[in-house]
């Protein structure tokens, strides 16, 4: 993660919790269920935002190894962006996108048995 987007995150971090200071402030007679409605949509937020971010760190993928399971060879069609169910929510990732140039099968490594993992290692 660069510095500029690391300072961004940190920025968008602090202005919502400060937002949501506010709007308790604001609201001196709201429930506890409401702040921790609140709470828990900030946190679900920040950690989607942060997961993208250092996913981001770690690279598109590795390139396709071995073969297709027809035995066709693997392409390289570019990079692609796909979504991502994590704990965390969904999030979005950019990732290595290969086919196979015989059945036309498409993966995002580490291989086309993991496709639902995003690929992610």
């Amino acid at each position: 993660m660069g510095q500029p987007e690391k300072e961004t995150i940190i920025a968008e971090m602090i202005r919502s919790a400060e937002e949501i200071l506010q709007w308790a402030k604001a609201h001196p007679t709201c429930t506890l269920r409401e702040l921790e409605e609140r709470i828990q949509q900030w946190k679900t937020r920040m950690g989607t935002q942060l997961l993208e971010a250092t996913v981001a760190t770690q690279g598109t993928g590795r390139w396709a190894e071995g073969t297709c399971a027809c035995g066709g060879q693997w392409v390289f069609e570019g990079y692609r962006g796909r979504e991502v169910m994590t704990s965390q929510g969904v999030i979005r990732v950019k990732r290595a996108y290969f086919t196979c140039e015989r059945c036309g099968q498409g993966f995002f490594p580490p291989g086309p048995t993991e496709r639902d993992s995003g690929g992610l290692e």
